[in-house]
């Protein structure tokens, strides 16, 4: 059988070159698809986290406001028992607190000076704080999860 003509095998290798290229070049593509699908994924779970943080600050504002009213409520108690007569230390024993929480607790109430209640704030505030990143870490969690 007579050899192929140098013109068929470079037509032939042209070919082979042509499609090893369009192979490469679908690859590339489909590549380059994945990776803007997994850009818009991350984009989305930033979204989703910033969204529940939103919305675990939220909760615990409110959470913080429900104490606070409770609190006070408690602290009123507290000083509707002393208006009876009762000394300090008879409702201390009867509720179970030391002097120091029964301060705290008509503080609560506002009962005491500005100065207890700058006090408590900030304890507060140290405490919504630390309760805001318990619950972001938990909403982080389940998010990833999901």
């Amino acid at each position: 059988m007579a050899a192929p003509r140098k013109s068929a095998q470079q037509v032939a290798a042209r070919e082979r070159a042509r499609a090893k290229a369009q192979e490469l070049t679908e690859r590339h593509e489909r590549l380059i698809d994945l990776a803007a699908e997994f850009f818009e994924q991350e984009q989305q779970a930033e979204q989703i986290r910033a969204e529940a943080q939103e919305r675990a600050d939220a909760i615990l504002a409110k959470a913080e406001q429900d104490a606070e009213a409770a609190a006070k409520k408690a602290g009123a108690k507290v000083q509707q028992m002393l208006d009876t007569g009762e000394s300090r230390a008879a409702v201390a024993a009867r509720l179970g607190l030391s002097t120091a929480e029964m301060k705290r607790a008509l503080d609560g109430a506002g009962a005491s000076s500005a100065d207890a209640g700058k006090a408590k704030d900030a304890g507060a505030a140290s405490t919504i704080a630390d309760t805001a990143a318990e619950v972001a870490e938990q909403v982080a969690a389940e998010t990833k999860a999901a």
